[in-house]
């Protein structure tokens, strides 16, 4: 069975109990083996690097300056990302409609990028599909971004 990874705390410890007794259930008479260690939100310095490393090709292929690259890329794909999340979705889109966000002109709404957290707020998974989505985007424009080792 492939190692699975659950972030524990007091507000997921139902659902870490659930996700438990299914294992379980769905294996009688299979023993396993549990570990708890303390949780890292920090994503890796190489996937940080890499997103990095793209925005000034990025702002070169839009005609942007870099911070606005970066209101771009957060505007649209990660605020997507993070309003698609079950638990920051809503959290998020109920704080982002409260303010008036969503009514905002498309110019207000990437001012407002500078000081909203997006990409701070990933989770792994979310940083993988942001970086998955700007190669798709943006290589479907003719800009190739790579991973450089």
């Amino acid at each position: 069975m492939k190692a699975k990874s659950l972030k524990l705390t007091l507000t997921k410890l139902a659902d870490v109990t659930w996700e438990l007794q299914e294992l379980v259930a769905s294996n009688p008479g299979k023993a396993f083996s549990v570990k708890v260690s303390d949780y890292s939100s920090k994503r890796s310095l190489p996937a940080n690097s890499v997103y990095q490393a793209w925005i000034p090709a990025i702002s070169d292929e839009l005609a942007l300056t870099i911070p606005e690259a970066t209101c771009y890329i957060k505007r649209n794909f990660g605020l997507p990302i993070l309003l698609a999340d079950d638990y920051l979705g809503p959290l998020i889109g109920e704080g982002l409609a409260a303010k008036g966000y969503f009514q905002l002109s498309y110019e207000q709404q990437m001012i407002e990028m500078i000081k909203l957290p997006v990409t701070r707020l990933f989770d792994t998974k979310m940083h993988n599909r942001l970086r998955d989505d700007l190669q798709n985007h943006f290589g479907a424009m003719g800009l190739i971004l790579e991973y450089r080792k």
